[in-house]
């Protein structure tokens, strides 16, 4: 049986890396950067000592671009087995093809990404390996062809090349000259190598600048977070509230969190800076970031997490979790401290990032003790905190909707009851896990409770009153709402109308119903024919109150029918329900009608 190779496609193959491995031609760069950082590693082992690696670019702008690194070089055999071959790792060992872990490229197709901006790769390069090592110039095409020639010993001009090393020259290609720039470059070479531990180094016209600072700012020197803060600064561009400083031995990864000076929604992207072996790897912070952390902006250097073939991410795998558990308990050990032993500074930061800390309260219970007293109810008494809900010793009793609590919170109020609107964002959820934790009776209000509120009438008042319920549930009977005499707080308040949720939405599809388009006419039908059709609300009339008092004497159903219409409405509006158009002419109607007997029996 005879074996074939497989043959590829090299401008196919550039097409893959331009229209869908890499995210744009600014990662030529990023690759030149990884070509030169992983050279300048191998020469180190090469030669068994540190020997100062440095990177240059030379510019001529929109023109050309001269990339040069003092790394180890290639032979003329690694470049054919590792510029001719599309795949084979640039840092394999020649001799037991082991892959080296302190490389930071894995996949040998790097270079390519150069044909994006340039139609031709010219390579000159001499070799550690060997004191006399030739000079080679490697000259690629996107057609897939190359030529290798020997170089005159150190050359002259562009080829000049005197120790180990390797240089890259590229010509602009038509309409990719913006990538050619001083401005252009020197952007990227921030933002892709600033973390690189030499220097890189900028010439044009005589002008030579240092991009990088050639350190880590959080590790092995002295820094103090002002520093820190200064740093985070010049990478973000914005002032930060504080930061934070995390180091997993799982991983090798190190980095600090910017703790950001503004509110954000918890739906928040926060936009990362995420280092492999000094360059940049991705500003996403998935699977590494914890979801929750969206008040913060990281800056991550990782030297022994996977990276994806495009190496704009990282595979999900147990070291990448440790990792993850790390920076997420850093976070939590900063929320925590800054609690305990800086109260002025913790408020702050509280008041700018709730939203996000209800979330982590809920999802880290060894926080929630330390948050929960900081979150703030809306209660019929006032603002309350978790912490004063937690001290109280009566059951807390919550309305669970927005229009249950607005129904309810003027009887609770009258009478010094406390009732609690969750309606909001998590509040439901912290209410309840506030009852476990600290094991206290958190219920939502029912029809029962209410009722609590109010007094029943004495047997006499009973009978005093029982005409005019008669009449009164003969008048409500088609508003499906029944008459109650109670007595309740405050005296004021004539009347108090209580429905449950089938009610409820059954006046807002009759509401909706009114004020839409004919076309949604049936969709509305639908949803009411869903509603139970048993459906009854209650109007409690206080007992205690002038109006009523008055109202009970009269015995004539139709003088009844306005005044009972009348308060039904007003009870409506006071508990915040939405009124139907037949509701609102029904109080225009009955107050002409008083105005007229008025006016005649003036």
């Amino acid at each position: 049986m005879e074996d074939f190779r497989f043959k590829v496609n090299l401008g196919g193959m550039i097409e893959i890396l331009s229209d869908h491995l890499y995210s744009s031609p600014d990662v030529y760069i990023r690759e030149l950067l990884q070509n030169g950082a992983d050279a300048i590693t191998g020469r180190r082992k090469i030669e068994g000592k540190e020997t100062e690696g440095a990177i240059t670019l030379e510019i001529t702008e929109e023109k050309q671009l001269v990339f040069t690194d003092n790394g180890q070089g290639l032979t003329e055999e690694e470049i054919h087995q590792f510029l001719a071959i599309i795949g084979e790792s640039s840092k394999r060992e020649l001799e037991n093809k082991e892959l080296r872990t302190d490389y930071i490229g894995r996949f040998g197709i790097g270079l390519l990404s150069c044909f994006m901006v340039s139609d031709e790769i010219r390579m000159i390069t001499k070799s550690c390996r060997e004191e006399d090592a030739p000079v080679l110039e490697w000259r690629g095409k996107p057609d897939g062809t190359y030529t290798i020639q020997t170089l005159q010993h150190g050359g002259d001009g562009e080829a000049s090349l005197h120790v180990p090393g390797t240089k890259v020259i590229l010509l602009a290609k038509p309409g990719m000259e913006h990538y050619f720039t001083r401005e252009t470059i020197e952007e990227l070479l921030a933002y892709y190598g600033l973390l690189l531990p030499f220097p890189i180094l900028i010439r044009r016209q005589g002008e030579e600048k240092q991009i990088n600072p050639t350190y880590l700012p959080w590790e092995g020197r002295t820094t103090n977070k002002r520093e820190l803060l200064l740093f985070g600064q010049m990478i973000f561009g914005e002032h930060f509230f504080d930061c934070v400083t995390f180091r997993s031995e799982e991983g090798n990864v190190s980095g600090v969190a910017y703790i950001l000076n503004y509110t954000v929604l918890p739906s928040a992207k926060p936009s990362h800076r995420i280092y492999l072996k000094h360059m940049m790897l991705t500003e996403k912070g998935d699977n590494l970031i914890p979801d929750w952390a969206v008040f913060t902006k990281c800056i991550v250097h990782a030297d022994d997490l996977r990276p994806t073939a495009s190496r704009e991410g990282f595979y999900v795998d147990e070291t990448l979790e440790a990792a993850k558990e790390v920076i997420e308990d850093s976070l939590i050990s900063y929320i925590d401290t800054l609690a305990e032993k800086d109260q002025e500074r913790f408020k702050q930061f509280f008041q700018m990032h709730h939203l996000t800390l209800m979330s982590l309260a809920l999802a880290t219970p060894k926080l929630f003790e330390r948050l929960i007293d900081y979150f703030e109810f809306e209660t019929t008494r006032g603002t309350l905190t978790g912490y004063d809900l937690r001290m109280y010793t009566e059951p807390l009793v919550y309305a669970p909707t927005r229009e249950k609590y607005k129904q309810l919170s003027q009887l609770f109020f009258s009478q010094d009851q406390l009732l609690i609107n969750v309606s909001y964002v998590h509040a439901l959820d912290l209410l309840v896990q506030l009852g476990r934790v600290f094991e206290k009776k958190v219920s939502p209000v029912e029809e029962w409770d209410i009722e609590d509120l109010m007094l029943d009438l004495s047997p006499q008042d009973q009978d005093a009153g029982f005409d005019f319920l008669k009449l009164a549930n003969r008048i409500l009977k088609k508003h499906d709402c029944k008459a109650e005499l109670k007595i309740f707080s405050p005296i004021q308040q004539p009347a108090f109308y209580l429905m449950d949720e089938d009610v409820l939405l059954g006046r807002q599809i009759a509401a909706s119903r009114e004020q839409s388009d004919p076309m949604f006419f049936n969709m509305l039908d639908a949803f009411a024919a869903d509603v139970a059709n048993d459906m009854a609300a209650t109007l409690f009339f206080n007992y205690h109150n002038p109006i009523v008092k008055k109202l009970i004497r009269i015995e004539e159903e139709a003088t009844l029918k306005i005044f009972l219409e009348i308060l039904y409405v007003q009870a409506l509006q006071i508990g915040g329900f939405p009124l139907r158009n037949n509701e609102l002419n029904m109080l225009n109607r009955n107050i002409l009608t008083l105005m007229e007997r008025g006016l005649l029996d003036g």
